[in-house]
């Protein structure tokens, strides 16, 4: 199980990472991880996790990008300036998913 397990996320990592190296400069913040507790969501906790970082990016001049499989999170990173840059499916059709990019304000 740990194998496959392992095999997924090298697959979740190859293909959208190729197309960050195509989606922002060489000089941004790359956000790989936000998580919030289920029974929290909802409440602004992921809002009050990521401002700090944006204002900081913003004062920096630096864009941010991500990556996402869930699409609530799509509705989340657009509420805080995100765009989606690819909408798209793994190669092997396992996962879909989304790159976005902020640029700073």
């Amino acid at each position: 199980m740990e194998e496959e397990a392992a095999g997924r996320f090298g697959t979740l990592m190859a293909q959208p990472g190729e197309l960050h190296a195509q989606a922002v400069p060489p000089d941004h913040w790359y956000l790989l991880l936000l998580g919030v507790d289920p029974p929290r969501q909802g409440q602004g906790v992921g809002g009050s996790l990521i401002e700090p970082i944006l204002r900081r990016a913003d004062a920096e001049g630096r864009a941010c990008y991500l990556e996402t499989m869930k699409p609530r999170n799509v509705t989340f990173y657009q509420k805080h300036g995100f765009a989606v840059v690819v909408e798209g499916d793994t190669s092997d059709g396992g996962l879909h998913f989304w790159t976005m990019r902020r640029n700073p304000r």
